[in-house]
Parts: structure tokens; C-alpha cells; sequence
């Protein structure tokens, strides 16, 4: 019986895949972690379009391999509400178009499969290569105003082992919440990433989709404050008596 057991515990162990899985201190520490940064995000009116940009910095001593980075509109709020892109109709929500990136002076451009998803198939990136990511978010008349988030997720190889990066806005707040309190000694970034299933935290982005303020009601505040101003003073010089 013992020597079947024994055997069962070889046949279990052996099953068990090899590699990935672990956090790797070195590859998950914040300040190794590809960077994202330089962001330039879009203020639309509702009909307009413009691109969001951002660049990535790779901070290991080694290339990344078959790089893959999505970013996806997946919330809106405003002051009244808070919502999913879900929650949106179809119509009323902003969308992208175009997806690009420089890479070696070269810049690739492909036309999105997925209305609410940028992805980016880069393939490898030198150590300490920067690339820059662009895409276009359209609106339409009927885009529902607000501000719209944006989050990223990053899977690449490093030194021949799967990695997943991810933003904040994959995971709901109770989740988030155990991650950040859960947190295990030497934890990089004092987040538990175990529980979050990554190796690595990204950052979150917006943009936002609003009419202007019309110009008119400010144009008047300030003819009325300097009527105001000029009728102050003359009441002030005929009480003085010195009004000409």
C-alpha cells in the first residue's frame, strides 16, 4: 500500500507543470517591470477623434519575447455615475480604430478586430528598447460624455518563462483589497501577487469624452464685473462730492 501511495506522489509531482507560475523577485520588483509612461490621452468632444499614446520601456538586463500588450476601455464615470462599458450601449460608446507602434524607426499599423481593444503583437523588445504604442479612439455625437478608463495587460517571455502583467482594472475592489492586505513577507510592492494571478502590476490610463463649457456666461460675468467696478466707483466719488 505504501509503495502505491509512493508511486501515486511520483506520478502527481512529474504531472505538475514545469516553470511559470512563480513569482520571480527579480522580474516582478516594481522598479524592474516594463515601464509604462509618457502618457498622452485624449480630452474629445463627442464626434471627435484623437490618438492615445504611451511608451514602453523594457528594464530587464534580457529581451522580452513574443510580446503581447492589449489595452481595453472597460468603465466610464461622471459626477452622477459610474458604469461598465458593458453597462453602454453599443451606440453611445466611444470606440478604437486604429492600433500602432515604432519600433526601430518602423512604424506598424493594423486596424482593430475588437472596438473596445488596442492589441499590440510586438514580438521582442531589446533590453532597454523603448517602443511607442498609439491608437485612435473615435467618438460620435452620441457618445456618452464622461471619462473613460482604460486598462492594459502585457504577456511576454523572459528568459524562456511565461509572464503576465496586468492593470489595475482587471480586478474588482474586494479582490484588489485582499491582494493589498493578504500581503506575504517580501511581497514586491507589498502587493500579494499570488492572489492576483500575475507577476507584475501595470498602470491604469483614461481619457475623456465632454462638451466644452459654453464661453458666453464667462464673457458676461466679466462685462458685468467691470460695469460693476466702474459704477462703484462713481458712486464713490459723488458721495465724495469730487464727481466732475
Amino acid at each position: 500500500m505504501k509503495r502505491l501511495w509512493g508511486f501515486l506522489l511520483i506520478v502527481a509531482l512529474i504531472s505538475q507543470p514545469m516553470g511559470g507560475g512563480e513569482i520571480d523577485d527579480y522580474v516582478s520588483h516594481p522598479g524592474n517591470i516594463p515601464d509604462f509612461h509618457n502618457f498622452s490621452t485624449p480630452q474629445l468632444e463627442p464626434g471627435q477623434e484623437g490618438d492615445f499614446s504611451l511608451d514602453v520601456h523594457n528594464r530587464y538586463g534580457y529581451s522580452l519575447d513574443n510580446v503581447v500588450i492589449i489595452a481595453e476601455i472597460y468603465h466610464r464615470a461622471d459626477i452622477d455615475e459610474s458604469e461598465s462599458l458593458d453597462q453602454i450601449s453599443s451606440n453611445e460608446r466611444p470606440f478604437v480604430r486604429e492600433t500602432c507602434w515604432n519600433q526601430d524607426e518602423v512604424e506598424n499599423c493594423v486596424e482593430t478586430a475588437d472596438a473596445r481593444k488596442a492589441t499590440f503583437n510586438i514580438g521582442t523588445i531589446a533590453s532597454n528598447e523603448t517602443i511607442l504604442l498609439e491608437f485612435e479612439i473615435v467618438s460620435k455625437e452620441d457618445t456618452k460624455e464622461g471619462t473613460y478608463f482604460v486598462r492594459f495587460s502585457m504577456n511576454f517571455d523572459y528568459n524562456s518563462t511565461s509572464r503576465v502583467m496586468q492593470s489595475r482594472g482587471h480586478w474588482s475592489m474586494e479582490q484588489w483589497e485582499n491582494a493589498t492586505t493578504n500581503v506575504t513577507e517580501g511581497s514586491p510592492g507589498n502587493i500579494n501577487l499570488d492572489v492576483l494571478g500575475v507577476d507584475g502590476i501595470i498602470p491604469d490610463s483614461s481619457f475623456g469624452v465632454k462638451k466644452p463649457i459654453p464661453q458666453w456666461p464667462l464673457y458676461v460675468l466679466i462685462t458685468l464685473t467691470i460695469v460693476f467696478a466702474g459704477l462703484s466707483v462713481i458712486f464713490y466719488l459723488e458721495e465724495e462730492g469730487t464727481y466732475p
